[in-house]
């Protein structure tokens, strides 16, 4: 859900409706996800949370094919893609388009709008096998 970098910072997970912006958390630099009302604690998303990114500036919209506001989605990228592009961290976006470009979080500048437009729900059906009354001995 959060960057290992982000780790051991106080966090809370995503809300559908959530106004949140990017921030660097913490000493290291590392960029995060805030509420306004809790600059201190970073808001972790899961994979596949659809956002609203909005305010991105001008250089940036070139540079990402995108325009001021856009839609995405939250995504890790996994080990193999870490250590082509260098680095450490794995959370970002796709922003939705012809080109589908990936942007870690890292490249974002404070200040970035996001809203949360929906948190994909846990599977109903998660139930552990030895919970279900049918496998329960007698």
């Amino acid at each position: 859900m959060c960057d290992y970098s982000l780790e051991s910072f106080a966090r809370r997970d995503a809300r559908t409706g959530d106004q949140l912006m990017t921030a660097k958390i913490g000493g290291y630099g590392s960029v995060g996800l805030v509420a306004a009302d809790a600059p201190e604690t970073a808001v972790c998303l899961c994979p596949d949370t659809r956002l609203i990114v909005s305010g991105i500036p001008a250089l940036l919209q070139k540079s990402w094919n995108v325009g001021e506001v856009a839609i995405a989605t939250f995504q890790q990228r996994d080990e193999i893609g870490m250590w082509r592009r260098g680095g450490y961290h794995r959370d970002g976006v796709r922003f939705d388009g012809a080109d589908q470009r990936f942007v870690l979080f890292q490249e974002f500048p404070a200040g970035i709008e996001v809203s949360v437009e929906t948190v994909p729900e846990a599977p109903r059906n998660a139930v552990p096998e030895m919970t279900r009354p049918e496998l329960i001995p007698a």
